[in-house]
């Protein structure tokens, strides 16, 4: 949010603010209103003054008090706005029913000084506490506690705050000064059934956007377990993960994606350190979708705090946006959905409402997994994972829930290529490939491939890997025994341009550079 855009964000809500606490009239505002009949309208005013600073010191105390839970508040702005409004609704029916004259006292004869009608107003209002929950239940109303908005924004929307107060005073004393010929105490009923009315109805704005945000940002009960492999998108906890990268490269997190259906993936994430971080989609063609906070006042280039997002297709950038608003730049959770299906990719998000980020259409495209990517040094809290299937799946390795199921599904198979295989021997340029241990891998037959399942024998970054997990493809090629191959190493990169031989029960795998070599054959122990 910019610095012109924060101002405006908080004047005119203040400034709301300010006038809505200020017009219920209850003790004060009759006491406003008879000094304004008796001694005129500048004592009536001056009384005006003193509860406006008695409201302005609440929400001080409030403001203040909410920033210490503010992080609760962010993860649960829609139930507090839904129960902010309740309690407006509350109010509202009270103002309505209520008879402000039943309170009224006989005015004084006695010229009172400003000072002490600005103390009389100031402790008539400050004598009752329970406004707090008036105050919290704006405050929600009016999202006016943001992690975006800076302190010098707050200080200016208190200030508003403060002159809607003085604002709605001066228009009382106004009117009623004009009218005090005809004014009746008891027309305040008629005002109180006003003010009431208009609260009931913003109480039900309210209530319906909390609902809709609350159905919008919400997430089915399936979620992804962090045991991942085959238990992988299953239904377990919505507790949170956190993924952390102290390394010197990119952190990748990926897990295989169920096929032969559209695929909707949502999550909530909370960016604990500012680095960069993001999504991956892997297919035929490898997707990342970086984002990264930018608040860097020293940029000659710099703007206003905004999200960047960047897309790369492999190493080639084809999208950049920047997001000035709808996110949580400081620590708090944004939400995003990705919808896949054959016709491409759509990626939405936002901290209160889904706001489309970026989209791919690409027919026949199909992620065969998806997963983070965090840059070094970042630091990311995610939870409530879902994804969602639509369609009849196919290929090997959504079928097997377990190693057991795959197990017994191999000692079926009459595929020479199908079966656990493990690492014979090798000729590895390990800095560059990774190779990451003494892998025991699964060769399962799919549609148009064979799908290379982890299944053991990680020595490096081993918790990212679990059985089950894809660690690459074979492709059959134009030449019989030969193969393209598609391969995960150790940091969930792609390695393309591999090829594959099979041959008298071994297999071998060429990479890139011709200097490096992976020999794999079939093994008959159990797992």
């Amino acid at each position: 949010m910019g610095i012109l855009e924060g101002i405006l964000y908080t004047m005119w809500r203040g400034l709301a603010i300010g006038i809505i606490i200020s017009a219920p009239m209850g003790p004060v505002g009759i006491l406003c209103v008879q000094r304004t009949l008796d001694k005129g309208r500048r004592t009536g005013l001056y009384t005006g003054v003193g509860a406006a600073i008695s409201d302005l010191l609440y929400c001080l105390l409030t403001g203040f008090g909410l920033s210490f839970i503010e992080e609760f508040l962010e993860r649960n702005s829609n139930i507090i706005q839904l129960i902010g409004s309740l309690v407006l609704i509350g109010f509202g029916v009270y103002l309505f029913k209520s008879n402000p004259s039943r309170k009224l006292k006989k005015p004084s004869e006695q010229k009172i000084p400003a000072g002490r009608n600005i103390l009389n107003g100031f402790l008539f209002t400050v004598s009752n506490p329970l406004i707090i929950f008036l105050i919290i239940g704006l405050f929600a109303r009016f999202n006016f506690l943001m992690p975006e908005i800076r302190f010098y924004h707050y200080i200016i929307g208190f200030v508003f705050i403060f002159l809607g107060a003085l604002l709605w005073w001066y228009v009382v004393t106004f009117f009623v000064d004009k009218v005090r010929a005809h004014f009746n105490l008891r027309s305040m009923w008629l005002v109180n059934k006003i003010i009431g009315g208009v609260i009931f109805l913003f109480a039900i704005v309210g209530i319906i956007t909390a609902i809709t945000g609350i159905a919008s940002a919400s997430t089915s009960s399936v979620y992804m377990n962090r045991h991942r492999g085959f238990t992988g998108f299953a239904s377990a906890s919505d507790s949170a993960f956190l993924v952390e990268n102290k390394g010197k490269d990119i952190k990748y997190d990926i897990v295989a994606a169920p096929q032969g259906g559209n695929l909707t993936w949502k999550f909530r994430a909370a960016d604990l350190s500012g680095s960069e971080w993001g999504m991956v989609l892997k297919g035929k063609k490898t997707f990342v979708i970086s984002l990264k906070k930018v608040d860097d006042r020293f940029d000659e280039t710099y703007t206003s705090p905004h999200l960047e997002m960047t897309v790369k297709i492999g190493d080639i950038v084809c999208e950049k946006k920047r997001f000035f608003s709808d996110f949580d730049l400081y620590g708090g959770e944004n939400a995003f959905m990705i919808n896949i299906d054959s016709s491409g990719w759509k990626l939405r998000g936002g901290n209160r409402n889904y706001k489309t980020m970026s989209e791919f259409l690409s027919e026949g495209f199909e992620a065969d997994s998806i997963g983070y990517a965090l840059w070094p040094g970042g630091k990311l809290d995610v939870d409530h994972i879902c994804l969602e299937t639509a369609g009849v799946s196919s290929g090997g390795f959504p079928h097997f829930g377990n190693t057991e199921d795959l197990m017994a599904y191999l000692e079926r198979s009459s595929d020479s290529m199908e079966g656990i295989w493990g690492v014979f021997d090798l000729m590895l340029e390990d800095d560059r490939l990774r190779m990451g241990g003494d892998y025991l891998l699964a060769l399962v037959k799919s549609d148009t491939s064979y799908d290379i399942l982890y299944m053991g024998g990680a020595v490096k970054n081993p918790s990212s890997w679990s059985p089950g997990i894809l660690k690459g493809r074979l492709v059959a090629s134009p030449f019989e025994g030969i193969y393209n191959v598609e391969w995960i190493d150790v940091t969930g990169k792609t390695v393309e341009g591999i090829k594959a031989q099979s041959d008298n029960g071994l297999l071998r795998l060429v990479f890139p550079d011709d200097s490096s070599e992976l020999r794999l054959r079939k093994v008959t122990s159990s797992l």
